[in-house]
């Protein structure tokens, strides 16, 4: 009896787990098509790609060093 709860609350932490990185990457994929249509508007593709690319790698650790 024991084990199966165990093995039921190791399951539900999966989905909860599973159901934050899906928002997390929803958010990274938000802001970095967000930043992209900026760039297409203004026509500032280059170099400023590069400064979009840099802030979705640090949101994305950011965002990794909470769980």
């Amino acid at each position: 009896m024991g084990i199966c709860f165990l093995e039921e609350k190791k399951e539900a932490n999966q989905e909860v787990k599973g159901k934050k990185d899906k928002r997390k990457h929803a958010l990274s994929t938000g802001v970095f098509l967000i930043g992209l249509a900026v760039l297409f508007y203004y026509d500032a593709l280059w170099p400023w790609i590069l400064a979009l690319v840099g802030i979705m790698i640090i949101m994305e650790a950011l965002m990794g060093k909470t769980d």
